[in-house]
């Protein structure tokens, strides 16, 4: 790829930006490192990494559930992993042969490289591709946001999760492929592969998901039933995969019901989840059944899927850093359970909103545009939606519902926005096709 500068002060300003900001957090990361074992809130250095990556990582090696109560007590975590595809840890073994530290230090070299790919992709997407001065000033916001660092900090995959999405997004529709292939790193949690899912196939990407929910499944199934035969063999002393299967699930469902009850991860109590739906029982005090999460998100889905349907037979698809990307990825993180470090989803289209490449957002006026790219910032750097401010603040309920149900609302209410202006924009481009580069990384002038 053919790097240019179009403003050396800016580039260069953004650069030191950026690696000073990594340099922070790693030096936050030693200091404030958290030894394997009981969850610290004062020491977070890395413990995601060791709760949700390495050590689940190694269980899965030796043939132990890190869905199972016997996980949590035998290896130093602080409790097990809800349920993530048994594929992600899969692919994370090669970490976990590894000497701890070693691993850890390779994987936050990882999520760096990681930051600068996200930021390529933006930029590109949003018809800045290989510009020095927009490339480093994205990363330099992702690492400053509340998301990024605490991604970057905690030792999390939150990073891949985005940049497969971003990529899934962007070649499902010309090259299913490779599309598969990032949605097999998507489907690691279900709160990112149902709705994208869902949208991806009113979009009409029915290869792209077809080669993918059987990648996913092979990649997923090989783990899951290695786990099912030592478990079984625990179990009942003799091979026998239905016991195996049997715990497997039971374990699942109970990690699910431990993982549901944290504060920070009901809708009444949490301060960090972006969906709709918790910001909504924040206000009713009530907690949602499981069928009502998924009722919510079929509802909240209902129009973005209509007017992919409809852009489809009009033939118009803008691609990841248009109106397509913008629905998708708020569709998403509005309609099911999401944590706030999933909004750095966002980074393309605030980017495209900044940069207005042609077609939708050069297409939209000013006032509109950047109201939306507001909405949209807010929650990479609210800080009402940190404990550490809430606790000093000492709101009473409705001015904590207001604080922590903000950032859901801001969200919901940019996918509003958005979608009302895709479908005025959409008349005008009926038979047309605005897509990005072919490659993601291909420079624009």
């Amino acid at each position: 790829m053919r790097w240019v500068t179009h403003h050396k002060p800016l580039a260069v300003l953004a650069v030191i930006a950026f690696l000073g900001l990594v340099a922070v957090t790693a030096l936050r990361v030693v200091r404030q490192y958290q030894l394997p074992g009981p969850f610290d809130s004062s020491h977070q250095g890395m413990c995601d990494f060791h709760n949700g990556i390495y050590f689940p990582a190694r269980a899965l090696i030796a043939g132990v559930s890190p869905y199972g109560q016997g996980y949590a007590d035998s290896y130093p975590v602080a409790r097990q992993i809800p349920f993530f595809s048994p594929g992600i840890l899969l692919l994370h073994t090669p970490l976990a042969m590894l000497p701890l530290h070693v691993a850890e230090v390779i994987y936050f070299v990882f999520s760096v490289a990681l930051v600068i790919v996200i930021a390529m992709v933006s930029a590109a997407a949003a018809g800045k591709g290989g510009r020095v001065e927009w490339v480093a000033s994205i990363a330099a916001l992702l690492v400053a946001s509340r998301g990024g660092h605490i991604t970057l900090f905690d030792g999390y995959f939150t990073f891949e999760l985005v940049l497969a999405t971003l990529l899934a997004i962007h070649w499902a529709d010309e090259k299913p492929g490779r599309a598969a292939l990032a949605l097999v790193i998507v489907s690691a949690k279900p709160t990112y592969i149902i709705p994208l899912g869902f949208l991806l196939l009113a979009r009409g990407n029915l290869k792209a998901l077809i080669l993918g929910a059987a990648t996913s499944v092979a990649i997923a199934l090989a783990p899951f039933m290695y786990l099912a035969y030592h478990e079984g063999v625990r179990e009942t002393g003799q091979v026998d995969l239905g016991a195996g299967v049997a715990k497997l699930l039971n374990d699942i469902a109970t990690t699910q019901q431990v993982h549901m009850t944290m504060p920070d991860e009901s809708p009444v109590h949490s301060w960090t989840r972006l969906d709709l739906l918790a910001s909504v029982c924040k206000w009713t005090r009530s907690e949602p059944s499981q069928w009502t999460h998924l009722f919510v998100m079929f509802a909240l889905l209902f129009w973005p899927m209509v007017a992919f349907v409809m852009r489809r037979r009009q033939q118009i698809d803008d691609g990841l850093g248009g109106a397509t990307g913008a629905m998708i990825l708020l569709a998403v993180l509005t309609s099911l359970y999401h944590q706030s470090y999933d909004a750095m989803l966002l980074v393309v289209p605030i980017t495209a909103a900044i940069a207005t490449p042609p077609g939708y957002w050069a297409a939209t006026g000013m006032h509109l545009r950047w109201g939306i790219a507001a909405l949209m910032l807010l929650p990479q750097f609210n800080l009402l939606s940190t404990q550490s401010l809430l606790t000093k603040l000492d709101l009473g309920p409705a001015a904590y519902a207001f604080a922590t149900g903000l950032n859901g609302l801001a969200i919901a209410f940019a996918l509003l926005l958005v979608c009302y202006r895709e479908r005025s924009f959409a008349k005008s481009l009926r038979g047309k096709r605005f897509g990005e580069p072919k490659s993601p990384f291909a420079p624009r002038k």
